[in-house]
């Protein structure tokens, strides 16, 4: 399950290295407009909107002001999302917008350097006009840092720049991307997810698609195009959303991985094409489409904006777009021709669609008309596609659900009893999409509560074998799960808000947890669909075993599969 929380996207999977590039999402003015930004050699710096932004999108920028006696360099550094990794060899490729209205014609020099002002690599620029322009630049450090207690570093003359006032907007620095996507992913983490072989990828979100008001959810064609047109969003987990990470970049990373995304427009999901019998791995892509509730208060549940029934159609017609721009044809849909501008003709594949985000938090506007007036609008533009509700198992729907997404967080023992959960569920057609999963805590009366009362702070043994024993659950009633996600995925040690996660990394590290192998080795049956996100040994017929896992051989689990493509059978307790 991706969602960007935990600095999961913004400061970990997407490789842009300036934390606050563009001051989106910020207050002008204030210092917490400032984050990750500090003066050099006595530089005042301010964020404004009081000139015309770098685009109408980016209506911020930063304000430099050069006292009117300077000894020596003056200016600013960013100081990356708590850190930033120089790494010998790597080439670094950034750009920045700069304009003055005080004749500033001076160089402008930017440079890799530690916190104790050692330069691992330097380069300069000079043209400063009146208007705005961007410059670009590139640099390779000859040696590598020994730590990410490195800064990014803008100069520029004291003796050109004293008494002059800089505007300086919409910063970028990448170091190389996996399988070298321009606007990509970080390298380490991006092949640390790529090993597990994922077969689904949910995204936007989670709470991040719903957003803290109408207003703020994710608005898939404010993250196209250019990077200097994503006005970015104050998101949902306390910091920013660039929105560098958009849809687009999304699509591509899925087809990078050869996995299958689950499309949220508040839902969605993509594969090649509806699967069908038994087949070796796929990746499926369910989008997500924002369904028309918001996210306020959790214990008062009457406080989350919901769009009355009246009011919806902009809604649907936003999600019907965004599926058109997915899949459209290049030359006789809007969409296909917006997505062809931005230089992908051919239509990305996209079978799956999940209407909202845990809506059973607003069920009775879900099953009264926002569930209906989604699916039966969809249904008639792309009737091939289907439909995940976010709802209750026990909620109502017209139309009936066929595939609904399951959420559950929880302690060990709830895990392995959970294990046999799906032996019973009935074969009437419906399949459960494990959507978010995981082992939070040890205490069976406060599963979300903080650390002190059990929560867990990193995935244990315990817990990883507790959900190995419901993925044997999951795996023996694969005709019934055709999905599942782990989640969340990612965590930033230096800035989180969700425990445990998956993998644990900063700036220039990345740290596996017991989760993540027992998700990555335990693979699962692929029949009708494919049922992880986490999975390299699968089968693709579930076998029956003498004697049979049951809650009679507990503690003891177990589920046999076989691959009738690689003659292997697997055999995983």
């Amino acid at each position: 399950m991706w969602e960007d929380i935990n600095h999961s996207g913004d400061g970990g999977l997407y490789a842009e290295l300036l934390q606050n590039r563009a001051f989106q999402a910020v207050i002008p003015g204030t210092q917490n407009a400032l984050n990750a930004w500090q003066p050099y050699n006595a530089a005042f710096l301010s964020v404004t909107s009081k000139t015309d932004g770098v685009s109408a999108a980016l209506p911020n920028s930063l304000q430099v002001r050069i006292p009117q006696v300077v000894t020596g360099p003056i200016g600013f550094e960013n100081t990356g999302f708590w850190g930033i990794k120089v790494q010998a060899g790597w080439n670094y490729k950034g750009s920045f917008y700069a304009k003055s209205s005080d004749s500033f014609n001076g160089k402008i020099s930017v440079s890799l350097k530690s916190n104790q002002g050692t330069v691992f690599a330097t380069t300069s620029v000079s043209g400063v006009s009146k208007d705005w322009k961007k410059f670009t630049f590139e640099f390779q450090p000859t040696v590598s840092a020994p730590n990410d207690q490195n800064v990014f570093n803008v100069a520029l003359d004291g003796k050109a720049s004293a008494g002059k006032t800089i505007y300086f907007g919409m910063f970028s620095l990448f170091p190389p991307t996996f399988r070298g996507r321009e606007n990509g992913m970080r390298i380490d983490l991006a092949e640390a997810l790529a090993a597990t072989k994922p077969s689904i990828w949910r995204f936007p979100g989670g709470n991040n698609l719903e957003g803290l008001s109408i207003d703020t959810r994710w608005k898939w064609n404010e993250t196209i195009g250019r990077i200097e047109d994503r006005p970015g969003r104050p998101a949902n987990w306390g910091y920013p959303n660039t929105d560098g990470l958009g849809l687009l970049e999304y699509l591509n990373w899925v087809e990078d991985l050869e996995a299958v995304s689950n499309f949220q427009p508040d839902s969605y999901n993509l594969s090649d094409t509806p699967p069908t019998g038994t087949h070796s791995r796929s990746f499926q892509e369910p989008n997500r489409v924002y369904s028309g509730i918001s996210i306020a208060n959790y214990s008062d549940l009457t406080t989350w904006p919901t769009v009355p029934e009246q009011d919806l159609q902009p809604f649907i017609d936003d999600a019907l777009n965004e599926i058109e721009f997915v899949i459209g044809d290049a030359k006789t849909t809007k969409g296909g021709k917006l997505r062809a501008s931005l230089g992908r003709t051919e239509p990305y594949a996209l079978n799956l669609i999940e209407i909202g985000n845990e809506d059973f938090f607003g069920a009775d506007s879900y099953a009264d008309y926002r569930w209906k007036m989604f699916t039966d609008a969809i249904s008639a533009k792309f009737p091939h596609l289907e439909f995940i509700a976010t709802t209750l198992p026990s909620t109502a729907l017209n139309p009936a659900y066929k595939k609904i997404d399951f959420h559950t967080y929880s302690s060990p023992d709830w895990f392995t009893t959970a294990a046999f959960m799906f032996d019973d569920y009935p074969r009437n057609g419906s399949q459960y999409f494990v959507g978010e999963y995981a082992v939070t805590s040890t205490n069976d009366t406060n599963v979300l509560g903080d650390i002190p009362s059990g929560r867990l702070a990193y995935p244990t043994l315990e817990g990883a074998c507790a959900e190995a024993a419901f993925m044997t659950g999951m795996e023996r009633n694969s005709d019934v799960v055709f999905a599942s996600a782990y989640a969340p995925s990612l965590q930033h040690i230096r800035n989180y808000q969700w425990t445990p996660d998956i993998i644990t990394f900063d700036a220039s590290r990345a740290v596996k947890s017991t989760s993540y192998y027992v998700q990555e080795y335990f693979g699962v049956l692929i029949t009708s669909a494919p049922i992880q996100m986490f999975s390299v040994n699968r089968g693709t017929h579930v076998l029956q075993t003498t004697p049979a896992s049951t809650t009679d051989t507990a503690p003891l689990f177990w589920v046999a599969s076989y691959n009738n493509e690689t003659d292997t059978v697997f055999l995983k307790v």
